[in-house]
């Protein structure tokens, strides 16, 4: 008997799970004693006054600890005794005994009842329960065999216990990770409204171009006049097709999309941008390295980190100053890690935001990167501006750091790894000139001004083209008309995007199908696309980018 309970010990010590707990101790019970089935009872982490009830049968055993149905212990007659009188529970027919639940014992069919306490530290901690159900009848255990589920029970208490804060140590990283999606959500949308006032300002002078020009084409007196005043309008578009897209990356919520960039060209890409958030009084200067590297990140991330860095700074400069971005390539090694502990070794392209404001002792430094800890007024911040940037560095395997003095100012230092591969980002690849065709184009699209503009450049092309504006309409003329391509809006009314394609492969097997859309976001288009060979032309889009598309489409099996 000593033998299989040191054998026992062995097993329960590669238990890292309570159903691995559970399992080991059912075989046991099962080859030595007969008992088929096994059950625990362990204290709540948190609430001490409950029990929660491991069944070995559990549905959800991947998660069995979080999700077990907990009893009071002082509610229950059968586990209080456990609890009071620390000795071994016997209920030879659960039918009769007047300390079970009759209603329960009903529902589960329970038979033969044992619970032996689980002793840590002369201290109850839970019980090991086993028994017998429906058929198996009545069969209480011998003097000899409850003995050995004392000891058994010795064994299972010492697991419990250390698998019990296994069990929460899991749950607490759960919920960690969860809170930290969650910040980086809430932080994302307040940097968009950070960007609001900025951008809104730059629409409206957007807009004044727009229509000042559109109008003055109108009356131009010479052809040069008239370019001139396109120029202005296309120049005002392309602009708020820019600032449209940083939004929209900046409101997405989606797991890490990482690429090779360079940060040379993605951090000049992104100083436009940050200087509508900073006031005029501060300066902006962007010093690039002299040679190109690229590293392993998600752009949106990415810009997200020099976006938080450079809120920040502008807050420590309430009356003006000069804020500094400089990118570098260095290596840290172990010279440098032993007056900085928290550097790892390695190649990497640096990334330093210089700001000269009011700067942080050092007890604020010690802070900077904890959520919600903030020295801003009331009402102008989270304080998630930096935990969020820290844990999307650190996400991909880089370091921040930051150093500050009072009236000196704050240098954030971004250390980003290297990446050997070249970068995904670098600028549009060269294209032949675009081509149109002769097929048939079914437009569908509820926007009568885009429709029309649709129209007037493939039928320009050369394409016979016919205009819907709704899912229904789409479904319908494609049913009665033959058509090369479908040239089809996402968000329209009636049939949603998922609806139409499905009837157009029922009723055209084989019709290729081209999607067009400026914001995806609730329409899940995106999986679609994944799934299918379905492109998606992103609006808004110009007449060579929307020809190629076309053709491209029209090309593809």
């Amino acid at each position: 008997m000593p033998r299989r309970l040191l054998e026992f010990a062995r097993a329960l010590q590669r238990a890292n799970s309570f159903a691995e707990l559970l399992e080991a101790t059912r075989d046991e019970t099962m080859r030595e004693l007969g008992y088929a089935h096994v059950w625990l009872g362990v204290q709540d982490t948190a609430d001490s006054s409950v029990l929660r009830i491991l069944d070995v049968r559990s549905e959800r055993r991947d998660q069995i600890f979080e999700h077990a149905a907990t009893i009071p212990i002082d509610g229950d007659a059968m586990i209080a005794e456990i609890f009071d009188g620390l000795a071994p529970v016997v209920v030879e027919d659960a039918r009769t005994d007047p300390r079970t639940n009759k209603q329960m014992v009903e529902l589960l069919g329970n038979r033969t009842i044992i619970n032996v306490p689980l002793m840590l530290l002369d201290k109850p901690v839970g019980a090991l329960g086993v028994g017998t159900f429906g058929d198996e009848g009545c069969r209480p255990p011998s003097a000899e065999e409850l003995e050995y589920l004392v000891q058994l029970s010795d064994q299972v208490a010492v697991a419990a216990n250390r698998i019990r804060y296994l069990e929460q140590s899991r749950i607490n990283d759960r919920e960690r990770r969860a809170l930290e999606t969650r910040i980086a959500q809430i932080q994302r949308l307040e940097s968009v409204g950070e960007l609001a006032g900025g951008v809104a300002h730059d629409f409206n002078n957007l807009l004044t171009v727009v229509l000042s020009s559109a109008l003055m084409a109108k009356e131009a007196g010479t052809q040069e006049d008239l370019h001139a005043d396109l120029d202005a309008v296309i120049e005002a578009a392309r602009r708020g097709q820019a600032l449209t897209q940083q939004l929209l990356a900046m409101s997405r919520a989606q797991p890490l999309s990482v690429v090779s960039i360079s940060p040379n060209a993605r951090v000049a890409a992104l100083v436009p941008l940050l200087t509508r958030m900073i006031p005029e009084t501060i300066a902006v200067d962007f010093i690039p390295h002299h040679h190109d590297g690229y590293v392993e990140a998600d752009p949106t991330q990415f810009d997200q980190v020099l976006m938080n860095l450079a809120i920040n700074a502008r807050d420590a400069m309430p009356n003006g100053g000069r804020l500094t971005i400089e990118i570098e390539h260095v290596v840290v090694n172990g010279a440098f890690r032993a007056t900085h502990p928290w550097a790892k070794p390695g190649r990497y392209v640096l990334i330093t935001v210089t700001d000269d404001g009011v700067g942080m002792p050092p007890e604020v430094v010690g802070r900077v990167f904890e959520p919600f800890f903030t020295t801003k007024q009331d009402r102008a911040g989270t304080g998630l501006g930096l935990s969020v940037a820290h844990g999307i560095v650190r996400q991909h395997g880089g370091l921040l750091h930051c150093y500050s003095e009072p009236g000196v100012g704050t240098t954030f230092k971004i250390y980003w790894p290297i990446s050997e591969r070249s970068a995904a980002d670098v600028g549009p690849k060269l294209e032949g000139p675009v081509r149109g065709g002769t097929e048939s184009i079914l437009v569908a699209e509820d926007d009568t001004a885009v429709a029309g503009v649709a129209r007037r450049i493939l039928e320009g092309a050369g394409y016979s083209v016919a205009v819907v504006n709704s899912g229904h309409a789409a479904c319908d003329t494609a049913a009665t008309e033959a058509f090369d391509l479908v040239l089809l809006d996402v968000v329209m009314p009636g049939l949603s995007a998922h609806e139409v394609i499905a009837e157009l492969n029922r009723t055209r097997p084989g019709l290729r199908i081209l999607l067009a859309s400026g914001y995806t976001a609730d329409t899940n288009v995106g999986e679609l696309v994944r799934q299918s060979s379905i492109q998606l032309l992103r609006k808004p889009y110009d007449p060579d980018q929307l020809l190629r598309a076309v053709r491209r489409r029209l090309e593809r099996p």
